[in-house]
Parts: C-alpha cells; structure tokens; sequence
C-alpha cells in the first residue's frame, strides 16, 4: 500500500483535503480522530495519562478533557513529550495494523504532527497544505479562540521547514475549487512515480 501523508499547520485546511482524497478513493485515516480512541476511559493509555496529570483533566464523566489537557501540555513541552511517549507508540501501532489490514492501493495518513513527530518518516510521500497565517486564524476561530490558536501554533513547525521535510505543496489560501487541480495535478505524479492508474477529475 502507497501510504501519504498529509500535514499542515492548525488551521490549514486538512480536514477538507483529507475528504477529497477520500472522494477520489483513497482511504483516508485521521490521526486525532484515531489518537481519541487509545485515550478512551479506562484504556492502558488513559490510565497512564491520569496517572501523570491527575485527575484533574477529567470531566464529569471521568473521561479525559482534551481542552484541559491541550491547555497543559501546550504551555508545558516536558509534558507534552510525556504526553506523546504515552499515545505515539500505540497510535503508530495501530495505523499500522490498520493499513495492513485494507485492500486499498493507497491511504493518506492526515495529522497536524505528521513531520514533527517524524512519522513523515514512514510514509512514502508527504504532502503539506499551506494557508497564510490570517486566514488559517480565520477558518480555527470556531474551533479555538485567539489564545489556543496560537499556544498551538508555536508548538508546531515553521511552514519554512515544513515544506523542507515535504514532497508536494497543496496551496489553500483561494478556496475549495482550486483545490481540485492541484490533487489532480498530485495524482498524475503518482501516476508516472509509481504506474498506478489514479483517477482524477475533470
């Protein structure tokens, strides 16, 4: 299995070019949504983590509080380490489990930490959707206020060096319809790299 990942800074757009890829046949997996499953109550996980941070990043039904615990661990970078040495090791485990699993010629793999995490590292290609810092504010303000955004933001590469670390660029700051052409344009390489016919749309 061909497997891509695909990053970019909060706020970039992933989410939606993840589901295009998905439209076009790819399967798609998220890691966030996947990382909410091993940190689930009374996981191998969870317990460690409340072990750690106490049991003060609990709500009331004693499941873990992601709010809180981002709030933690983006103002403290011991902790957030601490934090992925928990979830990566099982995270990576069970992606790959998962893709070994399907029958699917190729997957994208869509995770703000991709690169910084260096999982880039086990993928074949990385592609990185970039957005101009106010615009990327613009389309988190209903997920994060002012504040998150930017604890989160610094936490995470420059775009500069995220495009080092990258293999194609998907350019998100004109909207939904140009982003058709450039997946096209990201199949048709695929498609003399590696001699699979992806389809691609007019």
């Amino acid at each position: 299995m061909l497997k891509i990942g695909l990053a970019g800074s909060i706020g970039s757009g992933k989410t939606t070019v993840l589901n295009l890829f998905k439209n076009y046949g790819f399967f798609t997996v998220n890691l966030d949504e996947e990382a909410k499953k091993i940190i689930k109550k009374n996981s191998r996980e969870y317990k460690k983590i409340v072990d750690f941070f106490g049991k003060n990043i609990l709500n009331k039904d004693n499941e873990i509080d992601r709010k809180i615990l981002a709030g933690i661990i983006f103002s403290d970078s011991f902790k957030k380490k601490v934090l992925e040495d928990i979830i990566y090791p099982s995270l990576t485990a069970n992606i790959d489990l998962m893709l070994a699993a399907r029958g699917e010629y190729a997957a994208v793999i869509e995770g703000a930490v991709i690169i910084e995490s260096g999982y880039y590292l086990k993928m074949d290609k990385t592609v990185l959707v970039s957005c101009d810092f106010s615009k990327r504010i613009q389309r988190a303000y209903k997920k994060f206020d002012l504040e998150d955004f930017i604890k989160r933001d610094k936490n995470q590469l420059s775009l500069k060096r995220k495009i080092k670390k990258s293999n194609f660029i998907i350019n998100n700051n004109y909207g939904f319809k140009f982003l058709i052409p450039q997946i096209n344009l990201f199949l048709h390489i695929l498609n003399e790299l590696y001699g699979i016919n992806f389809s691609v749309s007019s």
